[in-house]
């Protein structure tokens, strides 16, 4: 068994996600790791296991910062495994987390949101390593539920699956006149403003916080600009040119991610965010994805209810993963942080 904090072989760290990721992880390929650092200035490590010469783990880590100059490290849906690896699951893990006491002492602590699905026995598993649940920065990471789309069905199957009233809508989209069309590098500096309008007004209808203009421009630009296995698309729908919807597409080895999106308020009754689906699904159908991830739904938010329950009527299957999982390196540190989030709480009331 043997661990490398200096690997540098893209090709094979992609391909390793390809094989062993369910849905194929794009926050743990090379490319996002290359994007955070090149492009957002963010400090990454990455660490492999080799068994038998053999790639058995990877794992990407992000720095994420705190206040008062603080930060911690971040490992979006890793740990990667090898599928034919889980018997010896416990000496990886091992391994790579004596890597991390040694090597990552400079960050309060490090946060681990697994790929797998979520599992009584794996909640033991990491519990006794040390990991436990977060009590910090509760809403700083990705959703714990999706929806996943089998795109292996023919699109009368997939069709047949929906909601009827899904199915309606799509229909009624197309008779009404809504058009789809893909960002190109013509339209491209007018779609970045249409974007961004489009984020502010579902921001305020929703009462979310939205990412910045530039984060968009500079997320579409960098892989649009460079050649990468992970891809990005831009669509928009409009009805007589007006732009009514935004989605942002993620396509990295067999899965499509509806990454990002936005609406207007103005001609809803037209049903441009179904068709707009429709089509990204139908695309990534054509481009040979086998999966449609819908990204985030929540069974439990009533906040989300309205979201979960379209994407929920395109006949997806749930996918609950097992959240983030928190080791502490700095015990002083994490606990001054849990503080003044209580007494944050307190404030506020």
């Amino acid at each position: 068994m043997e661990i490398d904090n200096s690997y540098q072989n893209r090709k094979e760290w992609n391909e390793f996600l390809f094989k062993n990721s369910y849905p194929t992880n794009f926050l743990q390929s090379w490319d996002w790791g290359e994007f955070n650092q090149k492009i957002l200035g963010n400090q990454i490590k990455r660490i492999v296991l080799f068994d038998d010469n053999e790639l058995k783990m990877a794992c990407l880590f992000i720095a994420r910062q705190l206040p008062f100059n603080k930060s911690f490290w971040y490992c979006p849906r890793g740990f990667v495994l090898h599928k034919n690896y889980t018997d010896k699951m416990t000496h990886g893990y091992q391994a790579i987390m004596k890597v991390i006491r040694k090597d990552f002492r400079d960050k309060i602590f490090l946060r681990v949101v697994p790929q797998d699905e979520s599992q009584e026995q794996l909640f033991d598993f990491l519990k006794k390593l040390d990991f436990k649940k977060p009590t910090i920065l509760l809403a700083s990471c990705e959703p714990n539920q999706t929806i996943l789309l089998d795109l292996n069905r023919s699109e009368e199957e997939l069709l047949l699956k929906m909601h009827p009233k899904t199915r309606y809508n799509i229909n009624l989209a197309t008779k009404k006149g809504i058009k789809i069309r893909v960002m190109t590098k013509q339209t491209q500096k007018n779609d970045f403003d249409v974007l961004y309008q489009l984020s502010q007004e579902t921001a305020k209808r929703n009462n979310i916080n939205i990412y910045s203009k530039k984060y968009y421009m500079d997320l579409i630009n960098y892989f649009a600009q460079n050649e990468t296995a992970m891809r990005i698309k831009l669509y928009i729908a409009e009805y007589q040119n007006k732009p009514l919807s935004a989605v942002i597409m993620v396509y990295f080895g067999s899965t499509a991610t509806y990454l990002h999106g936005a609406s207007s308020s103005e001609y809803r009754q037209l049903m441009p965010n179904h068709l707009i689906q429709w089509q990204a699904i139908t695309d990534a159908k054509k481009m040979g994805m086998t999966i449609y991830d819908f990204w985030g739904i929540s069974d439990t938010n009533p906040k989300w209810s309205g979201i979960t329950q379209f994407k929920k009527s395109f006949g997806g299957s749930s996918f609950t993963f097992l959240g983030a999982w928190d080791y502490i390196l700095d015990k002083k540190w994490y606990t001054i942080f849990r503080i003044l989030k209580i007494f944050k709480k307190i404030i506020k009331n």
